[in-house]
């Protein structure tokens, strides 16, 4: 693993639990439900949530770098992951149904 990997992976971890912390709280049966992460590039990840009224699992990519209260905000409203204009089919990715890019957030 080189330096640069090495703090891309530092930042992205830093930032999930970050990001978990705020999705751990008190489930209430509205929210969408965060099931997990992937690190998927140098400043990427791929979030995972389980919509409590529709069965599907959403894949969430973001920006590692543009994390923060704006966009946890968004992921936490239903409203806003079941926007289907924002979905597109998964990309082959086992773990969701859908896919919604938050990459421009």
């Amino acid at each position: 693993m080189s330096a640069s990997e090495s703090g891309a992976e530092k930042a992205a971890t830093q930032r999930l639990r970050e990001l978990t912390d705020s999705f751990t709280s008190t489930h209430v049966s509205w929210k969408p439900l965060f099931i997990g992460a992937v690190i998927t590039g140098d400043d990427r990840m791929r979030l995972y949530f389980r919509s409590p009224e529709r069965d599907r699992t959403y894949g969430v990519d973001v920006l590692v770098s543009n994390t923060g209260p704006g966009l946890t905000g968004a992921l936490v409203s239903p409203a806003y992951l079941a926007n289907e204009h924002l979905h597109r089919p998964s990309d082959g990715d086992p773990h969701c149904d859908v896919i919604v890019d938050f990459t421009n957030y």
